[in-house]
C-alpha cells in the first residue's frame, strides 16, 4: 500500500522535502480495499509510521543550506 500512495505527497510551495502524505487522497484508496474496521485502523497506523520514517529519511538526506 505504501508504494501505491508514493505519488501522494504534499509539498511546500517552494518545493523541498514533502510535508507529509495527502491523506484526503489516500483514504479513498484504503476504503476500496474493503477492510474491516480493525484492519483499516491497523493499515492507517502502519502508513502513519512509514510516513514519519520516510519524512525523517528525506530530511536527513535533503541538501543543507549553505551558511
Amino acid at each position: 500500500m505504501f508504494q501505491r500512495v508514493g505519488t501522494r505527497w504534499a509539498y511546500p510551495t517552494m518545493g523541498a522535502v514533502p510535508l507529509g502524505l495527502r491523506w484526503e487522497a489516500i483514504y479513498p484508496l484504503m476504503d476500496r480495499l474493503g477492510l474491516c474496521n480493525a484492519e483499516w485502523d491497523d493499515l492507517h497506523s502502519c502508513l502513519m509510521a512509514m510516513e514519519q520514517s520516510a519524512l525523517k529519511t528525506m530530511r536527513d538526506f535533503a541538501p543543507k543550506p549553505k551558511p
